[in-house]
């Protein structure tokens, strides 16, 4: 009798387990048309002008805004246009979101998502020259006072995935393995090499980065964004 109420228990968890495991979590849908995430976090657009770059982005930084009609032809979604400037020799723009109300400083919370495996999202748009992809950012559980967001701790070398050949003209529904797809760049410094099963664990933000010389442009859709 104990033996089947022990294995009764067992079947429980690994079912309980499963459901959990089967409950997305959602990044933004875009359906309550604002500049919020859809668990309180927040939309934004950067570029390299800190970096002294002169890439230029839309919406511009501290001013996001949301573009209509989403995928379904209705609604909204996440547009980010760019063209890489000239002075660094692979100059950036990008589009991201933090994933919680308190993601982003001062509180600076982590959101432990590694229990899912794959983020989902639905992309359109063009791609000229360059690359686009999809990173995972890796940042510090505090912040300094003062400062706009927690610092990263990989120096940027941070977990990406190659999206350009994603985008086309028409709505993709893009599906990505965060272990399988997702790989820190080859020029990651020793010091900065970090299990992603600790990135995973520790989430701020996710963005999707551009990167290119003189002139390549971007000009991307996202809308349905989630970690399954």
């Amino acid at each position: 009798m104990k033996k089947i109420m022990a294995m009764a228990v067992a079947v429980m968890f690994v079912f309980s387990g499963l459901a959990l495991a089967a409950e997305p979590f959602l990044v933004d849908d875009f359906e309550d048309g604002n500049v919020q995430t859809a668990q309180g976090g927040w939309w934004y657009t950067y570029n390299d002008a800190e970096s002294g770059g002169n890439s230029e982005v839309w919406p511009v930084p501290g001013k996001f805004e949301l573009s209509a009609p989403g995928s379904e032809g209705k609604g909204f979604a996440a547009r980010m246009k760019g063209t890489a400037g000239n002075k660094l020799g692979w100059d950036f723009v990008g589009i991201g979101a933090t994933l919680k109300f308190d993601s982003g400083c001062p509180s600076a919370k982590p959101v432990n998502l590694k229990n899912y495996s794959t983020l989902q999202f639905k992309i359109k748009g063009k791609v000229s020259g360059g690359r686009l992809i999809a990173r995972l950012i890796y940042t510090d559980n505090k912040c300094k006072e003062g400062a706009n967001g927690p610092e990263t701790l990989t120096e940027w070398a941070d977990y990406e995935c190659g999206i350009t050949s994603k985008v086309s003209a028409d709505w993709t529904t893009v599906k990505l393995d965060l272990r399988k797809d997702f790989k820190q760049p080859k020029w990651t410094k020793k010091e900065n090499v970090v299990p992603i099963e600790k990135v995973l664990e520790n989430m701020h933000n996710v963005q999707f980065h551009f990167s290119g010389p003189d002139g390549d442009t971007v000009d991307i859709w996202l809308d349905d964004i989630q970690f399954n």
